[in-house]
Order: structure tokens, then sequence, then C-alpha cells
């Protein structure tokens, strides 16, 4: 069992080296953690949590949006409900604090990931048994280059090719706060373990190499992609226990 300040000692704050910590929670894993989870959110997101018919999604949002208040609360020293999450004009959250730490969440199905980092960043998982029309999101949403980046590699496995250049895309629209529309604005390869992934960003080559990529499998069959503008040092693949959420209470 974790004691709360071995777990303090644990989240250290310091970012100045170019590093991210990318949390992993699967919220069946708290199934039994209800009480425990919603002590730690805001009266707001209470109300919200309480509205979702579908007890899934329910159960994901509060292991989301819990596990990212008490981690949050871990690395800048503060009580999980004393800050404010906000949002920005795009919709992208964030917690004013003195350390500038930037965080984004996605969730897929069960799993959610939490990236921190010292500069912005995007994070996107997907579930590689979701059902799409991959012929269909190639043609509208992929340019012709990026297609033949896919003919070149999907043959090793079709839908895992296809959900690692998607959370590629994805995680860079996370890292700027772009919609949609901004798929359109950035080529990326569908090559596997390529940290350089970025072929061209709104047109140039040149500003594409700015863009680096981290490539992890969270879960058996989910994948995720972390995507900034600043080459890491390290990154940490954490996971988030029920007992370390109890120590931090």
């Amino acid at each position: 069992m974790h004691t709360h300040d071995e777990l303090k000692l644990a989240f250290s704050i310091e970012f100045s080296e170019p590093r991210a910590d990318i949390w992993v929670i699967d919220a069946k894993d708290f199934t039994d953690s209800t009480d425990v989870l919603r002590s730690f959110l805001a009266e707001d997101e209470l109300v919200r949590y309480e509205r979702f018919a579908c007890q899934q999604s329910a159960a994901t949002y509060l292991a989301a949006r819990a596990g990212l208040r008490f981690l949050l609360s871990c690395y800048l020293n503060l009580p999980a409900r004393s800050f404010v999450i906000k949002t920005e004009a795009n919709g992208k959250p964030f917690v004013e604090n003195l350390y500038n730490l930037y965080f984004n969440v996605s969730h897929s199905s069960h799993m959610i990931v939490i990236a921190f980092a010292g500069n912005r960043l995007g994070v996107d998982i997907e579930h590689l048994e979701r059902k799409v029309d991959l012929a269909a999101i190639l043609r509208r949403f992929f340019s012709p280059t990026e297609q033949s980046s896919w003919a070149q590699y999907q043959q090793a496995d079709t839908q895992r090719t296809f959900f690692r250049g998607w959370t590629r895309k994805e995680a860079v629209l996370k890292a700027t706060g772009e919609g949609i529309a901004g798929l359109a604005h950035n080529e990326i390869s569908f090559a596997p373990d390529l940290q350089k992934a970025m072929i061209s960003y709104c047109g140039s080559k040149d500003a594409a190499v700015s863009w680096f990529f981290y490539e992890l499998e969270p879960a058996p069959d989910f994948i995720a992609a972390l995507a900034c503008q600043v080459s890491l040092n390290v990154v940490r693949e954490l996971r988030l226990l029920p007992e370390m959420v109890s120590a931090g209470t």
C-alpha cells in the first residue's frame, strides 16, 4: 500500500527537462471505488456525472475526471477540489498554475489516458475493435500522400495501422486545439514506432520537423499517440490504481 507522502514524492513537478508522464486509467479497475472518485469532483462535475444514462459512459467519465483531479492535485500539491478546470475557446481544458504544467485527456471505451508535460501536448486513444469505414475515412480525411503511406503499411495489421495514423492526427489537433477541420492541416506517416511521423504541416515540410510523436499500447486492443513540438528526453508510462487514489484521500 502506498502512503500519501510516498505518492507525493513520485509526482515530481520538475519538467524543465523535456519529459512527459502518460497515466493510464482503466475505469473497470474502479468499479468498487465510486464513492472515493465522487469525493474528488466539483459540484458541476457531479451534476454531469449523474446525468449520464449509459452506465459505462458514466463510469468512464467519473474515472477520467476524478483521475485528472487526483493527478493534478499531486503534481500541483493542492487539494483536488481547490482548483478550477477551465476551458479555452476551443474547448481544450486547462488549469492555471505556477508551474506551466500542461495536460491532455483522451478516452475510448473504458480506457483513459492523461498526459502531462511542461509544454502543450495532445494525446489520443482508440479501441482497435471500434467499427469504422476505413475506406470512407481515408478518402475524406487523409491526403493522397497519407493514403500511399497507409497502403504501404496496412498489410501487417489493417486495423492497428489505421488507428496508428488516426491517433497521430487527432493528437496533433488536441495539442493545437483545432477542430476536425484541422485534420487537413497535417499529413502523417502510418509507419510504426516513428518519432518524426509528420510529413507536412500546413503544407510545409519544414514546419513538420518540429513535431514529435510517441506511440503506446495502454492495454490489449488499444493504441494511443502523444504529439508535441518538443523532443522528449523521458516519457513515463504509468498506471493509476485504486489503492493509489485511496492513499491520496
